[in-house]
């Protein structure tokens, strides 16, 4: 039997999947097996799954043609697992080579814990580099950071290890947290044993508009909510007031833009944090917003109060620029 089961979902990751299933056969840990579950994709994915299981003997490929859903497919993999740990792994994101190497020896290392994730690199829908994310964190620290509801990075899903036995006694994922599933099962997990994050970034955690956080958004901050609320209850703790932010901003195009820049700025990648500046702008010009974002990508080293004010002076130019043109 493989020590690590590494589990890939799949659903629409045509353009990434390749990348993805090559950075899991590349690891210089080799005691695994990759289980991926094609959730009736309807793109090319199922031949190049078919194509890298041909090629290596570790592959377990599942598929269907009626898609079921995220939480049936997570529930799905980690039934066939094989492995005392398993390994996620999102088939848009890229694990570098080392990540399973280094997981098992902090494992090895630190057997208390029943869960472990790592920082990772943020990427943007191209693969470039924004900023990394997450990492070295207390079993503490991440579980305060979820029962406050936050989002945030406190664990990066698809970096996580955990043992199998742990996961299964609490009964895996849990369908009415769809969309914020991982959240809910660490808010669990946390009750039952020890988890932490490795400050090492081993894992490419690619951005676009088509994921979760995204494109669901709004469920999943319902799903959150309700994840946050049962946990208080088992826990026989009294719900906080004013606990759940209902005014969090909507996921546009423009704001994705606008948060891209922001972590390329904050990665040192000047240049792209401009062009998603100058992005957030063409698509939602009269937004402060995007024109503080900009600011900020062209004049890093300026005080934000500055930045505010140059960002509302270039915005009042280009409404100025608009009307004129318009009279």
């Amino acid at each position: 039997m493989p020590r690590v089961s590494c589990v890939m979902p799949v659903y629409k990751n045509e353009a990434h999947i390749a990348e993805a299933i090559d950075s899991i056969l590349s690891q210089t840990y080799e005691d695994f097996e990759l289980v991926i579950s094609n959730d009736g994709s309807p793109d090319g994915c199922d031949k190049i799954i078919a194509r890298f299981a041909d090629e290596d003997s570790r592959i377990v490929s599942l598929s269907r043609e009626k898609n079921q859903g995220i939480v049936f497919t997570r529930n799905e993999l980690t039934d066939h697992a094989r492995g005392e740990w398993l390994a996620t792994m999102d088939a848009d994101d890229v694990s570098l080579p080392n990540r399973f190497e280094k997981q098992i020896a902090f494992i090895d290392e630190n057997p208390e814990y029943d869960v472990i994730g790592t920082s990772a690199l943020l990427i943007d829908p191209e693969g470039n580099p924004m900023c990394e994310m997450g990492g070295g964190l207390s079993h503490e620290a991440i579980d305060a950071h979820h029962m406050k509801a936050a989002t945030g990075t406190a664990f990066v899903s698809p970096t996580s290890f955990m043992r199998i036995s742990a996961l299964r006694a609490i009964g895996g994922y849990r369908d009415e947290g769809r969309h914020a599933e991982d959240f809910d099962l660490m808010l669990r997990l946390s009750e039952k044993g020890a988890i932490c994050t490795m400050p090492d970034a081993l894992l490419l955690y690619r951005q676009h508009l088509g994921s979760i956080g995204y494109h669901f958004n709004k469920d999943q901050r319902a799903a959150i909510r309700w994840a946050v609320e049962e946990a208080y209850e088992r826990r026989g703790i009294a719900l906080p007031d004013g606990l759940f932010d209902d005014s969090a901003s909507k996921r546009t195009p423009s704001y994705a833009c606008r948060q891209w820049s922001e972590w390329s700025l904050r990665g040192g990648n000047v240049g792209l944090a401009r062009r998603y500046g100058w992005r957030a702008i063409s698509l939602a010009p009269w937004s402060p917003r995007g024109w503080r974002a900009l600011a900020r990508a062209y004049m890093p080293g300026v005080r934000n109060e500055d930045r505010v004010q140059l960002a509302a002076k270039s915005q009042h130019d280009l409404q100025s620029s608009i009307l004129t043109k318009a009279k």
